[in-house]
């Protein structure tokens, strides 16, 4: 499938991007899931963030992060975490979608996902206190392994079932996944 019928394919499965927020004792947050056109191919962009001790540490994830004052919609707070993880001007991004907010289960966040069309050459400029690797998956890879395995994988001692992609030495599991899982499930409906 090329970008420009994924495209397509995901505006009239998903409609429209204006997330609304939910009621929630969670803290909100929001990614980007962005998607690149590679060598006439859609590739999907990840990012492991660095080993700093904080509550994702080390994980593989879609750019974005929490809510702050500043933000009046969880598409800016998307739009703001996605430019200052990547180096990656919000100009170059055309959102076309939004998904339904997913919980984390280890920690108090839900998190608001955006699927994100990049214009044009991607030459992200990751910031390094916060993302080890940017690294970008083929669309037709992750279309093709869907559904995906649910295993056991333990992250600080603790055991998750989750969904578990395996992509370049990268693991792709938990929220990120479970995010995966759902654009996968919708964009896959009759």
């Amino acid at each position: 499938m090329n970008l420009k019928t994924l495209t397509q394919r995901i505006r009239r499965k998903m409609g429209s991007f204006a997330a609304e927020e939910v009621e929630t004792d969670r803290i909100p947050s929001a990614v980007i899931i962005p998607i690149v056109e590679i060598d006439g191919e859609p590739y999907l962009m990840f990012m492991r963030k660095t080993e700093d001790g904080s509550p994702h540490s080390g994980q593989v994830s879609f750019p974005g992060g929490c809510k702050e004052k500043r933000d009046k919609t969880m598409l800016e707070t998307a739009l703001r975490e996605f430019e200052e993880e990547t180096g990656i001007s919000r100009e170059n991004l055309e959102i076309i979608a939004s998904l339904e907010p997913v919980p984390t289960r280890s920690t108090p966040f839900i998190i608001y996902p955006f699927i994100g069309i990049l214009k044009g050459t991607v030459n992200p400029k990751p910031d390094k206190k916060e993302v080890a690797r940017i690294f970008f998956v083929p669309f037709e890879f992750l279309f093709k392994s869907h559904p995906f395995c649910y295993r056991n994988y333990t992250y600080r001692g603790l055991v998750f079932r989750t969904p578990l992609i395996e992509y370049d030495g990268e693991t792709i599991w938990g929220a990120t996944a479970r995010i995966l899982e759902l654009f996968f499930d919708k964009l896959k409906e009759p």
